[in-house]
């Protein structure tokens, strides 16, 4: 039996020594106690950062600063600077998407957060910015940690942002040659000011004798008027003066008390009157074409508004130049061959190897009634017997040197048809072209198929649809005539046919190479047709340049003999006006070289007038 001593002995040695077993279990759970002070355990269902992630993501998108700064974890502070920015900024959309989230520790997280946001100007702005999360402890929310860098990782403490933009240059409206055709011009505004002129019905005298040769709408009655109506301070603008218009005058208005003339400077042709109609159809397709293309910085902002840094940018694109086929030298020559004539008139020139558009012409009254030489539908009297003689050749009906009939008068179906007080009797088709024998067309139009003027009249373009990017045109019409007499009018122009400037230029451009070209004006933009052009004959093409020469050398534009080789078709076209009266309008249409053109006067009454406008225009540009 042992002691009590003994067993107290023996009990304070065994707790002193553990067993094997024992002190590995021991060691074990010491060192994973070591390693869980690093790692924190997994998080308890419901405890991720996920849901304010979401709400945040879904409180930007919405783009109010008061969601956005609540779920931060210092309210006041971001409500500030996040009201700023977004006043500043103005988005109209605001997109963020963000990336995994990753724990750093139990209460702290990051995730990264892409935002795009589009501005006023048409600017796209994206960039990536860091989201730190933290909570307090396990039983707290989920916060994003509240720094300027959660905006922009370039963003400071009280800092905004702004939007500047940079504006961009535009693109130049250039001719053929790369000459400028819209450009910079000073203008002088006359102003009267009622409280200052001292006697309105002298100035008013002497203003519509000084500004009448500028301005045809400056009269007595005018000035009187709008001076009277005028604010003080504003005044009355009488007109507008280019520079050099001005400086001729100049004298002149200084010497009249009450005037002032504030001057401007303007993106303008020119002259004032200079492509008039061509370049108001062009000019708006022009400029969408040509507008650069702005810059743009978001910049950041001191609390004085003073600026720090860019945080992002884009440079302004200069818009590209827009050429157009035009050719000023011949537009000029054109306007100033038409200057004189009192009647409405136009000029319509094409480059026949390419079908560009070298000028479209009118003088002031052309003007007033609107885009005549486009789209201004006028019978083209003997000018169609082109088309005549086409369908002629077509039909292998006659060629240059058949011998045909040019009485002074035939009768078809009761009908009467003459010739202007002249007869040739039988000579070759080319002397009826030439000295223009209404008779002979009339009768070759009636032993042609119904269907034979309105398919010849197509391939020289009358009646088709061109759309042309910057000209709205039109080409006039040639339906199957209904009646043998319709039939034998069309013949020679006079019937129910019409065209227009344009696509009278468009027949002589063909005429000129065999081939209908496609009308282009806007380098670089392509036209469509309704339909291929037809093919051509042989003899329609070879045929018409004889007939056409001759017309120059022995017919009824001799006059265009020493504008160079020069080959022609003249006409007038009978119409009653209004009063019963009859006039006739008058053509010249043709080509020299790669140069066709056709020339109009509305009630001109001969084309000897029409051929005085061609001969000055043609000897004034180069011949080619």
């Amino acid at each position: 039996m042992r002691s009590r001593g003994q067993t107290r002995r023996n009990v304070r040695s065994q707790r002193g020594r553990l067993s094997p077993p024992l002190r590995l279990l021991l060691i074990g759970s010491l060192l994973l106690a070591a390693a869980c002070t690093s790692t924190p355990p997994p998080p308890a269902a419901g405890d991720a950062p996920d849901a304010t992630v979401a709400a945040f993501v879904a409180a930007w998108r919405a783009a109010k600063p008061e969601p956005i700064a609540a779920l931060t974890t210092d309210p006041g502070t971001a409500g500030q600077q996040l009201g700023s920015i977004l006043k500043n900024l103005a988005p109209t959309r605001l997109t963020v998407t963000t990336g995994p989230i990753t724990r750093s520790s139990n209460d702290s997280a990051q995730t990264t957060a892409t935002y795009l946001w589009t501005l006023p100007h048409k600017v796209s702005w994206k960039y990536v910015a860091a989201w730190p999360l933290a909570r307090k402890s396990a039983s707290d929310p989920w916060r994003v940690q509240w720094a300027a860098t959660v905006i922009n990782p370039k963003l400071g403490p009280a800092q905004t942002a702004a939007l500047r933009t940079a504006a961009a240059t535009d693109g130049a409206l250039l001719d053929r040659a790369n000459q400028q055709i819209i450009g910079p011009v000073t203008v002088f505004s006359v102003v009267a000011l009622p409280g200052k002129v001292t006697n309105l019905p002298v100035t008013a005298a002497a203003l519509e004798k000084v500004l009448k040769p500028f301005d045809a709408s400056v009269t007595v009655a005018s000035v009187t008027a709008g001076v009277a109506k005028a604010d003080a301070k504003a005044g009355y603008t009488v007109t507008n003066l280019r520079e050099s218009d001005y400086q001729r005058v100049r004298v002149q208005l200084a010497s009249l008390p009450g005037l002032i003339f504030p001057s401007t400077i303007r993106d303008l042709p020119p002259t004032k009157d200079f492509a008039k109609i061509l370049l108001s159809e062009v000019q708006p397709v022009a400029a969408k074409m040509a507008l650069g293309t702005a810059g743009w910085r978001v910049v950041s902002l001191d609390t004085t508004g003073a600026e720090l840094d860019t945080l992002a940018s884009v440079d302004p694109k200069p818009g590209a130049n827009v050429t157009l086929s035009m050719d000023s030298g011949i537009q000029q020559a054109a306007e100033a061959a038409l200057a004189g004539t009192p009647e409405p008139a136009v000029l319509v020139a094409i480059k026949p190897s390419t079908g560009e558009i070298l000028a479209v012409a009118q003088n002031a009254p052309a003007n007033a009634q609107g885009p005549l030489a486009l789209m201004g539908e006028y019978p083209p009297g003997s000018t169609f017997k082109v088309v005549t003689a086409t369908a002629g050749f077509d039909a292998k009906t006659v060629t240059p040197t058949t011998e045909v009939d040019c009485p002074g008068q035939v009768v078809v179906s009761s009908h009467s048809i003459h010739n202007e007080g002249f007869e040739l009797g039988t000579v070759p088709l080319t002397t009826a072209f030439a000295k223009s024998c209404n008779t002979t067309f009339a009768k070759l139009a009636t032993t042609l198929p119904d269907a034979a003027l309105p398919a010849a009249a197509s391939e020289y373009g009358i009646g088709r649809d061109f759309v042309i990017p910057g000209l709205t045109t039109l080409t006039g019409k040639v339906p199957v005539p209904d009646s043998t007499e319709q039939k034998a009018e069309n013949g020679f122009g006079q019937g129910v046919v019409l065209v227009t400037p344009f696509s009278q230029a468009l027949m002589a451009a063909t005429a000129a190479t065999g081939n209908m070209p496609t009308p282009t004006l806007i380098k670089g933009a392509t036209t469509t047709i309704d339909s291929p052009a037809p093919p051509r004959s042989a003899l329609s093409r070879s045929g018409i340049r004889v007939l056409m020469r001759a017309v120059v050398t022995d017919g009824t534009a001799r006059v265009l003999q020493d504008a160079g080789e020069v080959y022609a078709k003249t006409g007038t076209a009978d119409f009653t006006d209004p009063k019963g009266q009859v006039h006739a309008h008058a053509w010249t249409v043709g080509f020299r070289g790669d140069l066709a053109f056709s020339v109009l006067i509305v009630a001109g009454d001969t084309s000897k007038r029409t051929n005085l406008i061609a001969d000055a225009f043609l000897k004034s540009v180069p011949a080619g």
